[in-house]
């Protein structure tokens, strides 16, 4: 690799070219070419490469961050290791960082007049007599010469972390090999683990990822509040916010008038914002919710949840389902139809459901510790957003689509903070270590 040929390849194409890619293989004959004299396997994590790009397509920006580790790291192992990413291991990722650090001249692009390398970042793939061609001035790094920051490397880690836990997933890897990797490599991102580290001034580092309610948690929360809500009509206000920000994902805030009152801001939830709208051939229910930083969201009602809507409504002599533009509030105070005013009055009304179950463990179920651990939990009201959100990931549904009910600004932020498999693994196993 001393010469200035470099012996690898473009990989993935523009976002909006990505899925043509994917379908028709066989318009990028370079690139056929190049996958079929690399180990076997390396046609697989491509097409696993390609599947986890096309989770971020709508995202340019985030697209294209993860394009590049992707790219530069496939070209790495099958290359440099002669691997497939499942024959991998934390050896080949403390490699990798090394090579990072400071890439071969062959493996990067910058100014001057070397007219195989080009001049400056090059696209990986260009058009051509009307085809994608790849595009032979393209290199994996930029800036030949130059040792990368540890911000750079901060970066790397990230994109590795969350491309690894995805492949985990999807089972295309048993585990991640980050894993498995030195300390020193693993440090150089965000740590996943709590704890004081070396050099943070005794700073105890957050968790990344979400809290959330167990799948048991959950049930019994939910069976809980329904239960006293037949008991009691009282509670029906319970059972609805409580299901209402699991299965929607909502904030605290935005089930409750919020902004500055008699400015254009100010946002009053109601229940109008819940209507029928059409896609495609189909008609769905959605609701539509004001956020954070005043974003726009709409999001469809699982068919489930409009028996909970129509519950909620008969309790409060409303018609079964909303009409289009009606004004009435979206949560009032108990047994009338005077609306709340803040969000601390939706956070009341969680803690108090969860309460609920607390008493029915301690009191009727003799489960003494749940009681205590669901109690622990009773003021993290975001807790339900989280659960919702988790639980939907675990099912099955596209990260995309989490996303965008979450209202985040990217995929990619969702999938680091919600999907954990390795840390979920790793303490799987450690509570079924043995003493003796």
């Amino acid at each position: 690799m001393s010469g200035h040929k470099f012996p690898g390849h473009p990989l993935f194409d523009t976002p909006k070219m990505l899925s043509d890619q994917v379908e028709r293989p066989d318009d990028y004959p370079s690139l056929q070419s190049f996958l079929s004299a690399l180990p076997p396997g390396a046609r697989d994590d491509w097409y696993a490469g390609a599947l986890f790009l096309m989770r971020h397509a709508t995202n340019a920006g985030t697209y294209s961050q993860f394009r590049g580790e992707v790219q530069r790291f496939l070209n790495y192992i099958w290359i440099v290791r002669q691997k497939s990413l499942r024959e991998i291991g934390g050896d080949d990722v403390d490699g990798y960082m090394e090579f990072v650090k400071k890439p071969p001249a062959s493996w990067c692009t910058s100014k001057g007049t070397d007219e195989q390398k080009g001049d400056g970042r090059q696209r990986g793939y260009v058009t051509r007599n009307g085809a994608r061609q790849a595009n032979p001035k393209w290199r994996p790094f930029y800036d030949a010469g130059t040792r990368r920051k540890a911000t750079t490397m901060n970066a790397v880690v990230a994109g590795l972390n969350i491309f690894f836990k995805k492949l985990v997933v999807s089972e295309y890897l048993p585990r991640s090999p980050m894993v498995d990797a030195t300390r020193r490599a693993q440090k150089a991102g965000k740590s996943e683990h709590s704890g004081n580290q070396k050099g943070m001034g005794g700073i105890r580092k957050k968790r990344t990822t979400a809290p959330r309610l167990t799948t048991w948690q959950w049930s019994y929360l939910h069976n809980a509040i329904l239960e006293a809500a037949n008991e009691d009509s009282r509670y029906e206000r319970n059972l609805f916010v409580v299901v209402t920000m699991k299965a929607l994902y909502l904030r605290v805030f935005e089930l409750a008038p919020h902004g500055d009152e008699g400015t254009a801001e100010y946002v009053e939830p109601a229940m109008g914002d819940f209507s029928r709208t059409t896609v495609g051939n189909n008609t769905y229910w959605e609701l539509h919710v004001c956020g954070k930083g005043e974003k726009d969201r709409w999001i469809p009602l699982p068919e489930e949840y409009l028996g909970y809507l129509k519950r909620y409504r008969t309790y409060r002599n409303l018609a079964p389902l909303p009409a289009p533009g009606e004004t009435s509030p979206m949560v009032t105070r108990i047994n009338s139809d005077t609306p709340i005013t803040n969000k601390r009055q939706i956070e009341r009304i969680v803690e108090q459901s969860i309460m609920i179950a607390v008493k029915r463990m301690r009191e009727i179920d003799s489960f003494p510790d749940a009681a205590e651990e669901l109690q622990q939990v009773s003021q993290k009201t975001h807790i339900l957003r989280h659960t919702g959100a988790s639980m939907d990931l675990d099912n099955g549904r596209p990260l995309r689509d989490v996303s965008e009910d979450l209202g985040h600004e990217s995929a990619a932020f969702t999938e680091e903070v919600y999907i954990d498999a390795d840390t979920a693994r790793r303490y799987e196993s450690g509570t079924k270590r043995k003493i003796i």
